[in-house]
């Protein structure tokens, strides 16, 4: 059955048509009776040795699977000299005991390769008359007709192969002979020169001359294949450095002085999502990304520099990235061009802000902790003189010197140190299985709510592990913000995705939006936009947050409104 399949194949078709072909034109031309073999007997097998010792000694060229074999020049030779039956005869003596000796090659690809160099050596020999060529000695008058006869024996080769090719593939003919064309047309023209060299040797010196010629090839072959040895070597040392680049987690551009060309890494054009073009280009053009301008600007300056932290924006998201930049030099220690590599330092800066932020954290916990209580003592007591004050005053006592202004100060002096105790020592979270919609529902709704605000909640009941009280602090602030953000009214929606491992939170109000200038340092204590806010209840959401393994971050903010998000962990499914 899979014999059966191959001949259905088109292009096994073709190589069984064409190995036909070439043998019925060889047993046409072919009399092995001829006095003309037996007249040149030593110098035949001369020759069929010489065959057999040039397929073996091939002239082995890089890539790795390219060859030249000279074989062909000395059936040419033979073909100008002996002429065509006695040369079609060489090719059926070697190429039968080069089937003995390559029992590794298929027997169809020996009568294939027979077939196609009978085709080859019988329409060299009919350009050869036709043109006006002579058998014999070799004679520059028919110089002519060598370099047709060539010209024809190579025209055949090539027809035949892309043909092949060109079926196997389903490409077009043309395209494929120019392909193959290209690549082999100084093979050919050594060939030709080669076939010169053999003809005028036989002419004159025929055993000498087979003899000569075949030792040079067979030396040219064994230096090549150490030549082919050594290049392997250095493109196995090439590729190894080039994995060793290509697998740093550095972005690596290398800059040529002489071509001014730009090399870049794996890990560069992962970064960049460029290539070396594209890097040059925008080099040349800094005016294209004026976001970025800094990276290129020190890329296209040439200026030696190590570590410079620079920023850059990619599809809108921002990161930092640290520049180094130094001289690449030769092994005489020349300038050759510049190295310049960068590594992606956005987790590390975003760890330093973090860092940053514990520290500032840190101070204020000191600063609450060892001042809480002795503004508390004192407070108390003056809260408790100016109450009595209140209580004895007259309403006209009591606005002459302000005593609703100062009592209200107090309440939001008192509120700010119980805020900084709880930022200062928010106490490990109790956890507990627990539903978010029932916590969010048990919070006294803050009188802002209740002007003109909605508040809409729709969470999915799934069970996390939570302090169900801490966790209210954290949706009384977020819902006491919102509300204030949305003076003239307006709607708070909290609502909840489920993924895989994680439990998210939005909650989005309808008020003005934050600031741009204060986006990024939103829950950074102290920091608020309003005039009576004490900028530590997003401070205390934060730790709140962290404390329970989640995270909180402004998802989106414009004039349109806020959305927060809550990222809490999944309990284990066991």
């Amino acid at each position: 059955m899979k014999e059966l399949s191959l001949f259905k194949d088109k292009s096994n078709i073709y190589l069984m048509i064409m190995s036909l072909g070439g043998i019925g034109i060889f047993i046409i031309h072919i009399n092995f009776t001829s006095e003309i073999i037996f007249l040149n007997f030593p110098l035949f097998f001369l020759l069929v040795g010489a065959l057999l010792l040039l397929l073996h000694f091939t002239i082995i060229l890089p890539p790795k699977g390219n060859s030249l074999c000279m074989d062909s020049s000395i059936y040419l030779a033979s073909l100008f000299i002996l002429g065509l039956e006695i040369t079609l005869c060489l090719l059926f003596t070697s190429s039968s005991l080069y089937l003995v000796f390559e029992r590794k090659i298929l027997v169809r690809r020996h009568v294939f390769n027979f077939a196609i160099y009978a085709l080859m050596i019988t329409g060299a020999h009919y350009v050869f008359l036709l043109s006006g060529g002579g058998f014999g000695v070799f004679n520059p008058h028919y110089l002519l007709s060598y370099v047709l006869a060539l010209v024809s024996y190579y025209s055949i080769n090539l027809l035949v192969i892309s043909s092949f090719f060109a079926l196997y593939l389903s490409e077009k003919l043309a395209g494929i002979i120019t392909s193959i064309g290209r690549e082999s047309v100084l093979n050919y023209l050594i060939s030709l020169v080669m076939a010169f060299i053999l003809a005028i040797l036989l002419g004159g010196y025929p055993v000498f001359g087979i003899i000569l010629y075949t030792l040079i090839i067979v030396l040219l072959s064994i230096a090549f294949k150490k030549y082919f040895h050594l290049y392997e070597e250095m493109t196995k040392d090439k590729v190894y450095r080039e994995q060793i680049l290509n697998s740093l987690p550095v972005g690596i551009i290398t800059v040529d002085n002489d071509s001014t060309n730009f090399s870049l890494n794996t890990a560069a054009s992962s970064i960049l999502e460029m290539d070396g073009e594209e890097v040059k280009e925008m080099v040349s053009v800094r005016e294209a990304d004026p976001i970025n301008a800094s990276f290129w600007g020190i890329l296209a300056s040439k200026k030696i520099c190590q570590n410079i932290k620079v920023p850059y924006v990619k599809e809108g998201k921002e990161q930092y990235l640290l520049v180094s930049q130094s001289d690449l030099l030769d092994q005489e220690r020349a300038m050759i061009g510049r190295i310049f590599h960068f590594i992606d330092i956005t987790s590390t800066a975003v760890l330093e802000e973090r860092i940053h932020q514990s520290e500032k954290l840190a101070v204020l916990g000191e600063l609450a902790a060892g001042a809480a209580h002795e503004i508390r003592n004192p407070l108390t007591v003056i809260h408790g003189f100016v109450s009595l004050m209140r209580q004895s005053f007259t309403e006209k006592d009591k606005n002459k010197f302000q005593i609703p202004l100062l009592l209200k100060e107090f309440d939001r002096i008192n509120t700010i140190v119980e805020e900084m105790l709880l930022i200062a020592k928010p106490g490990a979270p109790v956890l507990k299985s627990v539903f978010l919609e029932d916590i969010v529902r048990e919070i006294p709704h803050n009188p802002a709510v209740q002007e003109g605000i909605s508040l809409s909640v729709e969470l999915e009941r799934v069970p996390l592990m939570l302090d169900a009280k801490q966790m209210k602090q954290v949706f009384y602030n977020l819902i006491r913000n919102g509300s204030e953000a949305m003076a003239g009214g307006g709607a708070i929606s909290i609502y909840s995705r489920k993924l895989e491992n994680a439990y998210q939170i939005f909650v989005k109000d309808t008020g003005s939006g934050i600031p741009e200038k204060m986006k990024h340092t939103i829950f950074d204590p102290f920091a608020t936009s309003k005039d009576t806010g004490t900028g530590l209840g997003l401070t205390i959401v934060q730790r709140i947050i962290e404390n329970h393994h989640g995270k909180i971050e402004v998802q989106e903010s414009s004039a349109a409104g806020t959305t927060f998000l809550i990222t809490l962990p999944l309990p284990p499914k066991n």
